[in-house]
C-alpha cells in the first residue's frame, strides 16, 4: 500500500496495488433519489498474496471509477460470466472495511440457522494495468 500527497491538496490519497482474480461483475442499481443516486459498475477481486507457489488471497468489494476502467471491466463482464480466469494487475483507492453479518454454512454449503459477523474490504477500483485470461495476455 502507498500513501501519498501533494502540495496544496486537502486530502491524502491511499491506494493499493496488486494482482488478482476479477469475479462478480455487475451494475448496482440505487434504491434512494440524491446525487449518489446513478447505477454503478461493482466488480470484486481476490487479490493474490504470499507465496507464489501457495498463494493467499485479500477480498476486495469494488465500485468501478473512471470511464477507461468502466469500459475495460464492462467489456470483461463476458469472461468473467463463462468463468474464464480473469486476472488484473490494479490500483484500487478509498479502501475501509465493510462489516456485516453472514448465514453460517456446514461443510456442504447448506444454510444452517446461525449467523457470524463477517469482514470486507471496500474501495473504488481506479486503474487497470494489465489483463490475462486463461493465461494469455490480452492487455
Amino acid at each position: 500500500m502507498t500513501a501519498t500527497t501533494t502540495q496544496n491538496t486537502d486530502h491524502f490519497n491511499l491506494h493499493v496495488n496488486g494482482v488478482g482474480y476479477l469475479n462478480r461483475v455487475r451494475w448496482v442499481e440505487t434504491k434512494s433519489n440524491g446525487r449518489k443516486a446513478q447505477p454503478f459498475l461493482a466488480c470484486s477481486i481476490s487479490a493474490l498474496r504470499g507465496n507464489s507457489e501457495q498463494p493467499d488471497y485479500t477480498y476486495f468489494d469494488l465500485r468501478v471509477s473512471g470511464s477507461e476502467a468502466i469500459q475495460m471491466v464492462e467489456q470483461l463482464m463476458v469472461d468473467v460470466d463463462a468463468q474464464r480466469k480473469v486476472v488484473l494487475s490494479f490500483r484500487i483507492g478509498d479502501i475501509y472495511p465493510h462489516l456485516y453479518m453472514r448465514d453460517i454454512r456446514d461443510d456442504r454449503g447448506n444454510r444452517t440457522n446461525g449467523r457470524e459477523p463477517a469482514a470486507l474490504i471496500k474501495g473504488r477500483l481506479l486503474l487497470i494495468n494489465s489483463i490475462s485470461i486463461d493465461g494469455e495476455n490480452v492487455y
